[in-house]
């Protein structure tokens, strides 16, 4: 039964990924995290050092996710081990992207004395 939410979770996680990844790939482009960082050059350099450890992992995943979908979509014979190819790839996506959204959410953090991010505009 554990192992039925695990799996559930994981691939709920994969499907969020197909979306998430792109989006915080675009968001990292546009350096709308930048600000967010504190302005400490050793904070600055850790996050774009970690942000490269995380992101390149997660686009390759979707990548990869997104390949075998499209080729288990097409399949014209024996499609059910294709199926579960599919549930596996998808859920190894949420687990990057569930550390990819970690990342950002202590990258973010800030500590006590520090004052608020500027907001947009």
């Amino acid at each position: 039964m554990l192992n039925h939410i695990l799996v559930t979770i994981a691939i709920t996680a994969g499907m969020v990924a197909l979306v998430g990844v792109p989006l915080r790939a675009w968001q990292l482009h546009r350096g709308r995290f930048q600000s967010q960082i504190p302005r400490h050059a050793v904070a600055r350099t850790a996050f774009t050092l970690f942000a490269v450890l995380f992101f390149v992992p997660s686009l390759l995943a979707w990548t990869y996710a997104l390949f075998i979908v499209y080729a288990d979509v097409t399949c014209i014979e024996a499609c059910a081990p294709a199926r579960i190819r599919t549930a596996v790839v998808v859920g190894m996506l949420g687990c990057a992207y569930a550390l990819l959204e970690g990342f950002l959410l202590t990258a973010r953090r800030r500590g006590p004395g520090q004052p608020p991010a500027p907001g947009p505009g």
